[in-house]
């Protein structure tokens, strides 16, 4: 990882009623390869969870102040330090109207990679363990929860800079407590929720009907990059671009030219817009049809379906062809022995 500082704050309250209370640390970490290991492993856990939301910083900087003090960061106005104690000083603030208690810890990340720097903020707790010590007696031990926090934040801070993006701000917030989840939201400034399983289907619908325009074994290499890139920009956090994918299309099929896809779109849905966060689930689904109950589980490529496999949707009936040979070794076994 290239991380550029990280430093962690802790902000607590034991008693109902009480006020939260902050422990700043006055310096970043020094980097090593435990810090980069407890890194890497918040970063992979934000990019697997769900519960995500894409948007911006609120323009109501007089409520919501930590775009301005970031941008002071950035431009060197502000040490790094001095930004992430004012941060927590107004996450100290927007935890007054809380009720629930809380002891955790807040990791501010930033990272300069070679698609955009980031900047990552994650609220991680302790958890509790046991273990056997050099004696083998049995002795508890604290622990951060790197698998288990449910608020983060992650800024692309080159998209946001430069004002080409409104979903440079990833907001995740699943199973917490509301209020502090409420709180977190405002502190981080987020706004705009973006839509983006509808827009991932209204995607996909232009993907089908473009593929309706090329020859069989065209459309089929076309479905399969098109996931395969919108899965590799879901994994890394980043938007698909439609201009970016139309070239990545051309690479892969030397019969397009770099502008086919993204002029059908522009001709096709004019008002699509030109970069959006793609849902992961939509995407998959989109080349296999999946489902399963409690004794029943299938999957199989949509191509399949009308060729290999028909759905007879009046009488409920799937009815499949050319069945792998495994399977229908062990069907056949199976019919045997239980007769």
């Amino acid at each position: 990882m290239a991380l550029t500082s990280i430093i962690a704050h802790r902000i607590y309250r034991h008693s109902p009623g009480s006020a939260f209370e902050l422990q700043l640390r006055d310096e970043a970490f020094a980097s090593d390869g435990k810090l980069e290991e407890l890194a890497y492993e918040l970063k992979t856990q934000f990019i697997r969870k769900g519960g995500k939301s894409y948007g911006r910083f609120s323009d109501e900087l007089g409520e919501f102040p930590l775009p301005a003090w970031l941008r002071d960061s950035r431009e060197e106005r502000l040490s790094f330090i001095s930004f992430t104690h004012k941060a927590m000083q107004q996450f100290q603030q927007a935890l007054e109207k809380a009720e629930s208690l809380l002891d955790a810890y807040v990791f501010f990340v930033e990272e300069k990679l070679e698609i955009g720097d980031t900047l990552s903020v994650y609220l991680v707790e302790h958890q509790s363990g046991l273990y056997l010590d050099s004696e083998l007696a049995v002795d508890g031990s604290l622990f951060l929860d790197t698998s288990g926090f449910n608020l983060a934040a992650k800024i692309q801070l080159n998209d946001w800079t430069s004002g080409d993006s409104n979903t440079y701000l990833t907001l995740m917030r699943s199973r917490s407590d509301k209020d502090i989840a409420d709180a977190f939201t405002q502190f981080i400034a987020f706004t705009d929720k973006q839509d983006i399983k509808q827009e991932t289907a209204e995607f996909l619908q232009i993907v089908d009907n473009f593929s309706q325009t090329l020859d069989e074994n065209t459309a089929k290499i076309t479905r399969t990059k098109v996931v395969d890139y919108c899965l590799e920009q879901n994994k890394a956090g980043k938007p698909v671009t439609i201009a970016a994918l139309s070239s990545n299309l051309a690479e892969e099929v030397k019969s397009y030219e770099p502008e086919r896809f993204v002029r059908y779109v522009e001709n096709s849905k004019p008002d699509l817009k030109p970069e959006f966060i793609p849902h992961a689930g939509q995407i998959r689904s989109y080349v296999r049809i999946s489902g399963r109950n409690d004794s029943l589980s299938m999957s199989f490529a949509s191509e399949c379906l009308g060729r290999e496999i028909e759905y007879d949707a009046a009488n409920d009936v799937l009815t499949i062809k050319n069945l792998p040979s495994s399977l229908k070794a062990r069907l056949i076994k199976h019919l045997k022995e239980s007769h």
